[in-house]
């Protein structure tokens, strides 16, 4: 572990950290922060949400007294035109890139912060550029491996900009240029162990099964997730049909921006037989819903380390998974769940029928993956961790501020 990780000193006076977010919905990289927030105030580093006012994440933090600022940051950015590079588009982009990082430096000057926390891709370059031109003391938060291409190579300029990174795995931070991989610290997604914990009784499972209208002995195979072309819906509407005869795949969630592909695909799945699938919009007890499951399913692809998996495993529901970032270290395959090559739904099927048909395989997976995210993955080691990280980093209180350029 990076010798960041060493520092355990609190400091006497609260660190107060500018978080940007340009995200929007509340996703995993914005339940990410409002996961952290209270722990980290515990220990002395106070967050503040900086984000467009128009999104979910500013009405929600607003909502909750939780303390935030409106910024008017980018939410949409491409120098893409049609999937090719645009001259105009980067010009545009540009432009952007030159006037987001000044308005961060004004705010960490008015605001008095000491450090600033970038949580999003775009944010990432807009934050570099404020710690390389303002002295503004920076850290990203890497949540998922890059695009490819330019993608990375914009992110590899963020990450040697800035004064330093937070990966969320050790496959997201192996994606990062082997020069600055020295400047990326690993920790690894946590979740509440205690909240997210198997059902005591049966009543969730009752309440559950009632509301997706499905008898009470109805196994459910359930996949919490954005219903988004990268997350391969389709492939659940596949594994609904094989497996109807058995179980109900019951989907929990909302599309972030294609509304077009969430229609299509509700619309497919409205032509198998009942009581195959279920589709239950956006959620916020997803702890109740992964304690009435049999079984937890993931094919997103574009990932870094899929929080729904250590929040299954933590409930203790066997898990089946594409292989992508962050999936083998979130999960033991042939332990407490099965990897599966991408896209492969033949082998997606044959690995949740093997759980649906044996209930001793389903107890012995349920114990090792509660076990795995009991040693792993608690909240309170993530939190600790990145206090470390960012106590070690701020600027001295009478130092706060961007300096001159």
């Amino acid at each position: 572990m990076n010798d960041l990780l060493s520092d355990s000193r609190h400091c006497s006076e609260p660190i107060r950290v500018l978080v940007l977010d340009q995200g929007p919905g509340l996703w995993g990289a914005q339940k990410y922060l409002l996961r952290l927030h209270p722990l980290l105030a515990a220990m002395g580093i106070e967050f503040t949400l900086g984000c467009p006012p128009d999104l979910e994440q500013y009405r929600y933090w607003h909502d909750h007294d939780l303390p935030v600022v409106p910024m008017p940051l980018p939410v949409e950015r491409s120098i893409r035109d049609g999937g090719r590079i645009s001259l105009r588009r980067t010009i545009s982009e540009a432009g952007r890139s030159a006037s987001t990082p000044r308005r961060i430096a004004r705010e960490v000057r008015s605001g008095g912060y000491q450090l600033v926390l970038a949580n999003s891709h775009w944010t990432h370059l807009d934050a570099a550029v404020a710690a390389r031109m303002w002295g503004v003391r920076t850290v990203l938060t890497l949540h998922e491996t890059p695009v490819p291409g330019v993608g990375a190579g914009l992110r590899d300029v963020a990450i040697a900009s800035a004064n330093h990174s937070i990966a969320v795995s050790n496959s997201v931070a192996d994606t990062v240029a082997a020069r600055l991989r020295r400047r990326v610290t690993v920790i690894q997604n946590g979740v509440d162990t205690a909240r997210f914990a198997p059902a005591s009784g049966d009543a969730v499972r009752r309440r559950i099964r009632a509301e997706a209208g499905l008898s009470v002995d109805r196994p459910i195979v359930l996949a919490a997730t954005r219903l988004d072309p990268s997350k391969h819906i389709e492939d659940l509407i596949v594994l609904a049909d094989a497996i109807g005869h058995a179980a109900t795949v019951v989907v929990a969630g909302s599309t972030s921006a294609y509304p077009e592909y969430e229609a299509q695909m509700c619309s497919r799945a409205s032509a198998l037989p009942e009581p195959a699938i279920r589709f239950l919009g956006a959620r916020n007890d997803v702890a109740d819903l992964l304690a009435a499951a049999d079984v937890f399913v993931h094919t997103g692809l574009v990932e870094g380390m899929p929080l729904g998996l250590v929040e299954a495993q933590a409930t203790g529901v066997p898990v089946v998974a594409y292989e992508a970032a962050g999936v083998r270290e979130a999960l033991r395959d042939n332990v407490s769940g099965y990897v599966i090559a991408p896209r492969d739904r033949a082998g997606l099927t044959q690995a949740v029928t093997r759980l649906l048909g044996s209930v001793e395989t389903r107890r012995s997976f349920s114990a090792a993956a509660r076990d795995h995210a009991l040693a792993h993955h608690g909240i309170d080691s993530q939190a600790a961790a990145n206090a470390a990280v960012l106590r070690r980093l701020a600027k001295p209180r009478e130092h706060a501020g961007p300096g001159r350029r």
